[in-house]
């Protein structure tokens, strides 16, 4: 359902909530290492969510990246919607276009009204999940995120 870039994003932004802090930032290099993202691609990623505001980043020997609010403030579907945009729990599942309801026969999608229920669990669920409850279920120990 979600893009590599987006799972890349989740798991970056976890590492960070994490690692980083004001006074220690996590550094970009150690986190395209510790996570096996490539470090040209990461670096986008972070800088998108520097612009969004999601992130701060100081450059430098001891930059690095820490969450520019509480992890617990920061839900999936801010880093889904940042990354693969707010449509993507729009799209059909069998298609390529928005999904439409059975209104007309010619235009019905034939998994729309069962899969409606899903996606509507989907979306509350990334509303509702925060980062900082993934890392709370974690016990803080990075070691469960590097073996994802």
């Amino acid at each position: 359902m979600l893009s590599t870039t987006c799972k890349y994003a989740v798991r970056a932004i976890i590492f960070i909530g994490l690692k980083g802090s004001e006074e220690n930032r996590a550094n970009a290099r150690v986190i395209a290492s510790e996570l096996g993202i490539p470090m040209q691609f990461l670096s986008k990623i972070l800088q998108v969510f520097v612009r969004k505001g999601l992130l701060n980043s100081f450059k430098g020997p001891t930059g690095g990246f820490f969450l520019a609010k509480e992890a617990k403030d920061i839900t999936l579907l801010d880093i889904v919607e940042i990354i693969d945009g707010p449509s993507v729990f729009e799209s059909c599942l069998i298609g390529t276009g928005l999904c439409k309801s059975s209104s007309g026969k010619a235009e019905r999608c034939p998994v729309h009204d069962k899969y409606s229920k899903v996606r509507k669990e989907v979306v509350d669920y990334f509303s509702s999940e925060t980062i900082g409850g993934i890392i709370d279920r974690m016990g803080h120990d990075e070691d469960v995120l590097l073996k994802l």
